[in-house]
């Protein structure tokens, strides 16, 4: 029996060091930090806090050696050994000094120029196409704030330029069905397309600059880990768009833009009331992956007379990549239809 008893504390003991519940606060109000990045320096694991700092770190197959890493634009790194990790913990982030940002910020460049090494150093940066990423995807329906359709599952995601496969274990992890379906076919391949941020998003980018077809330009300068990096804000009649940029090797670290009441977005008879649009990337190994992206559109459609409210809410968080498929992941998805429809 005693025997017994010492392998099942030995068991128990094992299984909960594979687990680190995490807080994340700032240094200075002990307020909580949501949307921290929470990756470790070689293995492919991701994680991100939530609205409440907290977030819970798998540790299984990561190597005793390697390195967890936290990061937040405007806050220094922490950087803890795996070794070093207890069950519980505490992080507190410190917030990057003015003084060191003023005087890093010294430089030559305009936001064309940043934009244009941009392009330059794209392809040499990102290589979306050598992984297959394990996703959280999780897309939310409101009709007329009534009727609700949500849809949360864990999908396999294998980028081509111009193409995407979506693979699933045939489940999903939570599910709200209303019965209702969309006036507008909900097809995710334009959205998704925009993780090519050189093609649909940068040149589009420099092109509003060079021509000037803006109202407000700010290009300033902030931290993200140990590197410091450009922040290009642009402001046109109907959209703000933001672009953070690696200062040293002008990968792209973070883009999103924010639009208002734009009418016949989708098709002639509709106002998007709003949309919000943010991809995030993360560095590994020299080179810069995918995170996390999420979407918001807020549309009002009009058929046959009939008038729709639909809010939609996608997030999209990346778990694990790797250049081999996950097995798991064997059944086909229909990226080209609602992805709700490949689940029964």
């Amino acid at each position: 029996m005693r025997k017994l008893f010492y392998l099942f504390m030995l068991f128990a003991i094992s299984v909960n060091a594979q687990i680190v519940n995490l807080k994340i606060t700032d240094f200075s109000d002990n307020l909580s930090i949501d949307d921290a990045d929470i990756y470790f320096k070689n293995s492919t694991k991701n994680f991100v806090s939530d609205l409440q700092g907290k977030a819970v770190v798998d540790l299984s197959n990561v190597s005793q050696t390697d390195e967890l890493i936290v990061s937040k634009k405007d806050y220094q790194d922490a950087i803890l050994k795996v070794s070093d990790l207890k069950s519980e913990l505490n992080i507190k982030l410190e917030k990057v000094s003015e003084v060191e940002l003023k005087e890093a910020f010294v430089t030559n460049l305009k936001a064309e120029d940043i934009l244009q090494k941009v392009i330059e150093n794209y392809d040499k940066n990102f290589n979306v196409e050598q992984y297959y990423f394990l996703v959280n995807f999780q897309q939310d329906l409101l009709f007329n704030q009534i009727d609700r359709d949500f849809i949360d599952a864990d999908l396999q995601f294998k980028f081509k330029r111009g193409d995407l496969k979506i693979k699933s274990k045939g489940i999903v992890n939570d599910e709200i069905k209303s019965g209702r379906q969309p006036n507008a076919n909900i097809n995710l391949l334009d959205y998704l397309e925009g993780i090519y941020m050189k093609d649909k998003y940068v040149k589009r980018f420099l092109d509003v600059l060079k021509e000037k077809k803006y109202e407000e330009s700010n290009l300033s300068l902030t931290k993200y880990g140990d590197s410091f990096v450009y922040e290009v804000h642009l402001k046109t009649t109907s959209t703000d768009y933001y672009l953070t940029v690696d200062k040293m090797s002008f990968a792209v670290i973070e883009f999103s833009f924010r639009s208002f009441n734009r009418v016949g977005e989708v098709s002639p008879d509709n106002i998007l009331r709003e949309a919000k649009v943010m991809y995030k990337y993360r560095p590994h190994n020299g080179n810069w992956v995918l995170k996390e992206t999420s979407a918001i559109w807020n549309t009002t459609y009009k058929k046959d007379d009939e008038k729709t409210d639909l809010d939609m809410n996608f997030s999209i968080i990346v778990n694990d990549y790797s250049p081999k498929p996950f097995p798991e992941f064997n059944k086909s998805v229909n990226e080209k239809m609602d992805i709700r429809r490949s689940f029964k």
